[in-house]
């Protein structure tokens, strides 16, 4: 085989690889441009760190507490593809929106109708659900109180829910665990044995850093000393102790 021979077939994978690529951005721009984006890596259900918060929280606590098929979490990753790969939940919540970069990320269902998340915040991108100093900050309250709000009353509707920021870490990990922590709270069985279910949750997320091991337990634990998490939503959000007891009845079996 010539030089010119041997050349072509080795430039023709580089020009294929090369127009991949390019076909792969064109088409994530194009749905950049709409801010709807189609995100290719969830094709691969292992990459949505998606689970059942009460099936994930029984195995940690390795019996049955909490009723499943009600509360999802996930990553970004689900938008674009079909509803079934989060389990066809009746809402979604996204904790990641951004003015900056605002997409809306959304799940679709039979007949191409899409199910978008629901965010209230339209200026800022919430960050640090845990820090109770960005409680201080308005627009950060009434967003945050928003979200607690719906999901509890969805809840008390056993109407099933998902909720995902970009990773499905930090944001999403620190509303799951005081979301837990009230239902846990309302029914008395907030004890050493479920916050570690708690932190257990949180830790099956795999991008999650060594230094943040603990975080969640924690953070609930520090917040028991001041009254916890149903004492801190009634004053912060005003949200009536009988819905977060119908809630807790919900999400909780015993």
């Amino acid at each position: 085989m010539n030089r010119k021979k041997l050349l072509l077939f080795t430039l023709i994978p580089f020009f294929l690889i090369l127009l991949i690529v390019a076909v792969i951005g064109f088409v994530y721009k194009k749905d950049k441009s709409k801010y709807e984006p189609k995100l290719w890596i969830g094709f691969f259900d292992y990459r949505l760190n998606f689970r059942d918060v009460g099936q994930s929280l029984n195995k940690c606590l390795k019996k049955e507490v909490f009723n499943t098929g009600l509360v999802y979490r996930s990553n970004k990753y689900f938008s674009g593809w079909s509803c079934d790969k989060i389990n066809n939940p009746n809402k979604i919540y996204s904790f990641n929106f951004s003015p900056w970069n605002p997409h809306s990320y959304y799940c679709e269902m039979e007949h191409g109708i899409r199910k978008y998340g629901f965010h209230p915040n339209t200026t800022f991108e919430i960050n640090d659900i845990e820090n109770f100093e960005n409680w201080k900050k308005l627009e950060f309250k009434e967003t945050m109180c928003t979200f607690f709000e719906k999901t509890i009353l969805d809840l008390t509707n056993k109407s099933s829910f998902l909720f995902h920021c970009d990773v499905g870490r930090d944001r999403t990990g620190a509303f799951a665990a005081m979301l837990s922590a009230m239902a846990l709270e309302q029914k008395k069985l907030l004890n050493e044995s479920t916050i570690d279910a708690i932190e257990c949750d949180y830790e099956k997320t795999s991008a999650l850093e060594k230094h943040k091991i603990g975080k969640m337990k924690n953070f609930i634990s520090e917040q028991q000393k001041n009254g916890g998490i149903s004492h801190f939503l009634q004053k912060e959000c005003g949200i009536n102790k009988d819905l977060m007891e119908k809630a807790a009845n919900s999400f909780i079996k015993l």
